[in-house]
């Protein structure tokens, strides 16, 4: 009988637990099972595209920002839903409600509404309950003023009579391919009544000159480079050719010069003495009369003991060279200005350790024969 009921105990503990086990099991499978659906549910959402309102405050300036093609991409974008869309004219009185409330400063513009804690939209920021497109670049309409910004003019001042003067179309071509919208282009002659009167009122002294207007201060990393150099005259940032350049004043070409390239035939492991072609260009000369002399003749004989040459090949330059500051800043480690004002590159070795050129005086050839000259 006693065997009968601990059998019994046995059992229905055994029951107990089983039971409690299922209940368990039945719990942790609900808790997952309502975990589960919650992080699915949160992934729906997530996925979810936000709803948004689209508001765009137009302008009436043509060549301005284009603002529209910044709502076609808002509306193929997958991670956002325009859900309604309002086009406002700039002047009208909701326009004008919405530009004070969110301190809108330059038009057209966007704005957007709704779900935007769930929208991460690049060049848009928030200002208080919307999304203020904030990547409007020049030209744009002041929202405060509504002058247009960023429309600049340009004038060239020229001399067409100076062939080596640097043609500062290229530079304005190059501003606007920055992003400068360029609205009205004029280039005048500097022998001309208009070009007279700006070159006196504005102090101008080397020509070709580049005036921009001041419009260009809506672009501030071009215009802050421009302050940095000293080129704001007046209403105008003045762009002044450096040499070769005509003097406005006078109207002679400063910066021409002329180049001898003294050479010796008699030594064919000698660096090639055309290589400071390329590093005067690069200095920015305008060389005028170019010559090669060989040392053998009786020019290159008189050269060598005029300016008393060490060292062969060489270069001298003659003329108008006090105006290439470039020039004038490296010279004196190179080379010397002799009584006569020409300059005689002289430090050979300075061109490369391994340079190969003759001394004259030995007629020994010096550096590594198997070096190559270096520019």
């Amino acid at each position: 009988m006693k065997k009968k009921d601990n059998l019994h105990a046995f059992l229905t503990i055994g029951i107990f637990v089983l039971l409690g086990i299922l209940l368990f099991n039945s719990f942790f499978v609900f808790s997952v099972g309502r975990s589960l659906n919650v992080k699915i549910d949160e992934a729906k959402e997530l996925a979810r595209p936000a709803e948004l309102g689209l508001i765009q405050i137009e302008s009436s300036c043509s060549d301005c920002f284009d603002i529209d093609s910044i709502t076609k991409t808002l509306k193929e974008s997958s991670d956002i839903k325009i859900i309604k869309e309002k086009l406002l004219p700039e002047n009208s009185k909701n326009a004008i409600k919405i530009i004070d409330q969110y301190g809108i400063e330059k038009l057209p513009a966007i704005v957007l509404t709704g779900e935007i804690e769930k929208a991460s939209i690049q060049n848009f920021k928030q200002v208080d309950d919307v999304l203020v497109f904030n990547g409007i670049t020049p030209p744009y309409k002041d929202a405060a003023t509504k002058k247009v910004m960023g429309k600049v003019s340009s004038i060239i001042i020229s001399d067409n009579n100076c062939d080596v003067c640097t043609d500062l179309g290229l530079v304005l071509q190059n501003l606007k391919q920055s992003g400068i919208f360029v609205d009205k282009e004029e280039e005048f002659d500097f022998s001309g009544a208009k070009a007279k009167a700006l070159i006196g009122k504005l102090d101008i002294e080397k020509l070709p000159a580049l005036l921009l207007s001041d419009d260009i201060e809506a672009y501030p990393d071009i215009a802050q480079s421009m302050d940095q150099a000293g080129l704001k005259k007046q209403d105008y940032y003045i762009i002044e050719s450096q040499a070769p350049y005509v003097e406005a004043e006078s109207g002679k070409i400063r910066g021409t010069v002329d180049l001898i390239l003294l050479d010796d035939s008699s030594c064919s492991e000698c660096y090639d003495v055309e290589i400071h072609k390329s590093i005067l260009a690069r200095l920015g000369l305008a060389i005028g009369e170019e010559k090669t002399i060989d040392t053998s003749s009786e020019q290159g004989k008189q050269l060598i003991s005029q300016y008393n040459l060490e060292s062969v090949p060489t270069i001298i330059l003659t003329g108008d060279l006090e105006v290439y500051e470039n020039l004038n800043n490296v010279w004196l480690q190179v080379g010397t200005v002799d009584d006569d004002g020409a300059y005689v590159f002289r430090e050979i070795t300075a061109m490369g350790q391994s340079i190969v050129y003759k001394d004259v005086d030995t007629g020994e050839i010096k550096g590594t024969t198997s070096a190559t000259p270096t520019e």
